[in-house]
């Protein structure tokens, strides 16, 4: 929830129709004294937050086996731009090809089962080279030389020795992967309308500032929690962004499983003495999509901050932020104060955000609490546990126990 006014974006962004929808909706709100409630309050049972069985199933139907939004289109702007990550444990390389399309492929070797490259981004300018014997692969996938292997290999099929290849797509300024499996993706059918609300922003015209990289003892979905519900700013914010924000009103959109959520500034109650052709939602705050199952975009009116959590087990997760500006940033004054920002993120997610996060994956770790509850003004928190717990209903695996969520 950290935004910054010094500048405004220079390309796309949030609809004007949209911005002054959601500005009547907030004084409407405000007006009545209220929030935006869900139907019902929700009870969690903890084993959610700690189970092995839970944590193997969200692997298997969350991380493999559905797409996940894996970066930005400006992560692989050129030919030979390669991004190296994985998800649901599968390493994976998505590379832009010399006619400028995606290819993605199983990010190891096919000789001995060693990466390829190094988590992260890069540039390659032909080839992939393998750094234990030296195989090398075309951006195709396909072997083109196994060097000082002295006829070694001669009997074995090529074809059947070539990177295993997955589906990626792009669309919207984002990348798109399905770690498992072959059916293509379509970003569109994923989004659903959420697609329209995010061509608005041109985010493919973004350039990589910089990023943050973090491990934490806590479950992926406890540092979502953080994203969805401003209740917990006033108290856990209370010394850094509690003065500028509202706790309420707040509200969010569904998508099917996808959110739109705002963190919107208490300056936004002001607009009420303006007409409506003067609203400008993004002066007040950040808007925040959550793409299903791990991914938060952070738009601010001078950047994108893109979240990315990784499950590393049930109770760690590695938690990716990365910066983009809608223009390349050339002078110093721009990095100083990009940099503030960056910083800012990491005080205020890492510092406060996560490692509260932490404290309550110990308090569930230990057998204390059988489960815990969200309530009806926590609505967005309310829909992510709903849905997620939904798509892994649908394909139950042996071990997991049955859905312990309970509506009051």
């Amino acid at each position: 929830m950290v935004v910054s006014h010094d500048r405004r974006a220079e390309r796309g962004s949030m609809r004007p129709d949209l911005q002054r929808e959601i500005v009547r909706t907030i004084l409407d709100l405000a007006e009545r004294d209220t929030t935006q409630l869900s139907d019902a309050a929700l009870t969690i049972a903890v084993d959610d937050y700690v189970s092995t069985a839970v944590f193997a199933a969200e692997q298997h139907h969350l991380f493999r086996a559905r797409p996940i939004v894996v970066g930005l289109s400006c992560d692989l702007r050129e030919p030979g731009d390669y991004l190296a990550s994985d998800s649901g444990g599968v390493p994976f390389v998505v590379v832009r090809g010399p006619d400028r399309s995606l290819r993605a492929f199983v990010n190891v070797c096919r000789h001995r089962g060693s990466p390829l490259v190094e988590p992260g981004i890069g540039h390659h300018e032909r080839a992939f080279h393998c750094g234990f014997h030296g195989w090398v692969y075309d951006f195709d996938g396909a072997v083109t030389a196994r060097p000082n292997s002295a006829g070694g290999f001669e009997s074995l099929d090529d074809r059947c020795y070539a990177l295993l290849a997955r589906p990626v797509a792009e669309a919207h300024g984002l990348v798109f992967l399905r770690a498992v499996g072959d059916e293509p993706v379509v970003p569109d059918d994923e989004l659903g309308d959420m697609a329209d609300e995010l061509d608005a922003f041109a985010f493919a015209e973004y350039h990589r500032f910089d990023g943050w990289q973090s491990e934490w003892q806590a479950n992926w979905k406890l540092l979502i929690d953080t994203f969805l519900e401003t209740y917990h700013v006033a108290a856990l914010h209370a010394d850094t962004v509690a003065r500028h924000f509202l706790v309420r009103p707040s509200m969010f959109a569904a998508f099917g499983p996808h959110i739109r959520f705002h963190s919107l500034m208490k300056s936004v109650l002001t607009l009420r003495d303006r007409p409506e052709s003067e609203w400008d939602l993004l002066a007040h705050g950040t808007v925040e999509y959550f793409i299903a199952p791990n991914v938060v975009l952070n738009y601010s009116v001078d950047h994108l901050a893109v979240y990315r959590f990784v499950p590393l087990a049930a109770d760690r997760t590695r938690a990716t932020l990365t910066m983009y500006t809608p223009r390349e940033i050339t002078t110093d004054t721009e990095t100083t104060h990009y940099r503030r920002t960056l910083a800012l993120h990491q005080r205020v997610s890492g510092g406060q955000d996560f490692t509260k996060q932490e404290q309550i994956q110990r308090t569930l770790g230990s057998g204390a609490l059988d489960h815990i509850v969200f309530g009806r003004n926590e609505p967005a928190a309310i829909h992510f546990h709903r849905t997620t717990r939904a798509l892994l209903d649908e394909c139950p695996i042996a071990g997991v126990p049955p859905a312990p969520q309970r509506d009051h």
